[in-house]
């Protein structure tokens, strides 16, 4: 994921935040190239089943807000060239493409000129089209307007959790009515309790996180007693692996599991109590089992539902270029 926090709507703002998605862009893209026995970078749907067969891990990469295009669309397409597939126009502010779900005070009321903009050249180009920490009305507009079904790359229920980033249930059905997918997050699903103390040492423990590729086995290990001995002290700090499932099985039974799937969010702060890395999201295939969804199912919402995105998100760029006779 090219993930870049929102800055400044300057020229500067717009210039840095740019070089370094770019860079981000190249970094994923080397990294694949030096371990080509552990990773494969995929542009295409149907290239997932064989390099998952291969025992190979699929690397498709995405944009988390647009921020770095600034105001030059055509950027869009630099990224699409480097493998990009999927993108979101905002993040947690507004910016020059549209309105922030958690920006308090609204700009545009939805999609801005530029950002109408951004979504016909993500259509386009092929792009999946992600609304994601945008605006329930930026939402409403990616539904009518985008030619191919978008997808809600990690997001959650209002019903579950009446949380700004969160999407009420009429909404959600016309995304999924749309051909749409809800992909369920594992923040925002649950009330939780802080105090400024308790933020400023899980910041200090991030910052050291960050870098635990640079840590010794003994600093890891003393880092990993720190972050329990924060769970133990500050208990009700994040939600459960339980409200994770409350919003998951709320929205497969609304809107069924043609159109959900899993977005956990893990290096945003996703991690819950009982479910703090991939090892443990056996124990949601285990639930759903249990609830009564079919391995055919269990298919579509683990990796089936997003490759149908791209699938079609690919099929409208061919068919413009055959329109156009290219």
């Amino acid at each position: 994921m090219i993930f870049t926090p929102q800055g400044p709507l300057t020229a500067a703002g717009y210039a840095a935040s740019r070089d370094t998605a770019i860079g981000r862009a190249v970094k994923i893209r080397e990294m694949v190239a030096a371990n080509p026995k552990t990773f494969v970078l995929a542009t295409k749907a149907d290239e997932a089943a064989s390099i998952a067969a291969s025992g190979k891990i699929i690397v498709y990469q995405s944009i988390e807000n647009s921020y770095p295009l600034g105001e030059d669309i055509s950027l869009l397409k630099t990224f699409y060239g480097l493998g990009v597939r999927m993108a979101s126009p905002v993040h947690t502010l507004n910016n020059q493409f549209g309105d922030s779900a958690t920006d308090p005070v609204k700009r545009w009321n939805g999609l801005s000129p530029l950002g109408q903009a951004w979504l016909e050249e993500a259509n386009r180009l092929g792009i999946i089209v992600d609304g994601s920490h945008a605006s329930d009305d930026v939402i409403d507009q990616l539904v009518a307007q985008s030619k191919t079904p978008i997808i809600l790359s990690h997001h959650g229920a209002k019903a579950v959790f009446a949380h700004p980033r969160n999407l009420d249930d009429e909404r959600l059905k016309k995304v999924a009515a749309s051909g749409g997918v809800i992909q369920i997050n594992s923040l925002y699903v649950a009330p939780t309790t802080t105090t400024p103390e308790f933020r400023t040492m899980q910041g200090a423990l991030r910052a050291r996180l960050a870098k635990w590729s640079q840590l010794t086995p003994a600093e890891r290990t003393a880092l990993s007693k720190e972050i329990a001995d924060l769970d133990t002290a500050y208990p009700n700090w994040r939600a459960s692996f339980e409200d994770v499932m409350a919003n998951l099985l709320h929205v497969l039974k609304l809107v069924g599991p043609d159109h959900v799937g899993l977005g956990a969010d893990w290096d945003g702060g996703g991690g819950v109590k009982g479910m703090e890395s991939v090892a443990d999201l056996p124990k949601i295939t285990a639930r759903l089992r249990a609830a009564g969804y079919s391995e055919a199912d269990l298919q579509k919402i683990w990796s089936g539902n997003l490759l149908r995105l791209l699938t079609q998100a690919d099929a409208y760029r061919e068919s413009l270029a055959t329109a156009q006779g290219k």
